[in-house]
């Protein structure tokens, strides 16, 4: 065979095999890869105790007195705020929607009664009720307590969450808007024969055990808006 040729096939040859192991490197790493994905494939139910980003840290007021706060990007838990709680007094009876109810921003979320004095309270927040605070339903005076790991109402799958975050009170917002609420009780119960302020300045938390019914009907109709029938 002539020397020419025999290069010439050499070199084919050669070439053939740096592409035959070029291929083979590209299957072995592509195995690799898909191994990796495999491996690092997070479950569903991991994905949701993922904690919800800095933006949605803390507690979102509703203007209805209605709080809201983020557990994670796809639960949140629904309770009455502080304002509520000493406005109205003492709760008898908590009336909440079923499990898997569907509640909506400004609309029905549950009711507090105290003898005929009765308060329907807005929902904060849009989405599925997946579990209600059983032990604050049997005892609905864990209510006056400021810890909300026990005083939550209800815990709600959000379906628009973002978008309704927005329509919230929050941060220093959230501080002028109370401050603001404060003195316009105070201005509401000018004629009220007792205090409606404690030491230091704070709303009395049992004040609404001290309110007639006049009185009573005078603070829900300024501060508790009628929750829309949806």
């Amino acid at each position: 065979m002539p020397q020419g040729i025999r290069n010439q096939k050499e070199q084919e040859v050669s070439k053939m095999s740096v592409f035959i192991g070029l291929l083979f490197l590209v299957v072995v790493i592509g195995i690799g890869v898909w191994r990796m994905r495999k491996a690092v494939r997070v479950p569903e139910e991991e994905l949701v105790k993922a904690k919800p980003p800095p933006f949605l840290k803390g507690i979102f007021v509703h203007p209805g007195h209605a709080w809201v706060e983020v557990l994670q990007p796809s639960l949140v838990t629904v309770g009455a705020d502080d304002f509520t709680n000493s406005v109205f007094g003492s709760v008898d009876k908590l009336t909440l929607p079923e499990q898997g109810t569907l509640i909506q921003q400004g609309g029905r979320a549950w009711t507090l009664s105290r003898g005929k004095r009765e308060l329907v309270q807005t929902s904060p927040i849009t989405g599925r009720v997946v579990e209600i605070n059983r032990q604050l339903k049997s005892d609905p005076q864990l209510l006056s307590q400021k810890d909300t790991g026990r005083s939550w109402i209800l815990k709600v799958k959000p379906i628009k969450l973002k978008t309704e975050l927005q329509n919230l009170l929050h941060g220093k917002m959230l501080s002028r808007w109370n401050q603001a609420v404060k003195d316009q009780l105070v201005a509401t119960l000018t004629t009220a024969q007792f205090p409606v302020l404690q030491e230091g300045g704070e709303i009395k938390p049992d004040l609404g055990n001290e309110l007639t019914s006049e009185q009573w009907e005078k603070v829900a109709g300024e501060f508790f808006a009628p929750a829309k029938r949806k």
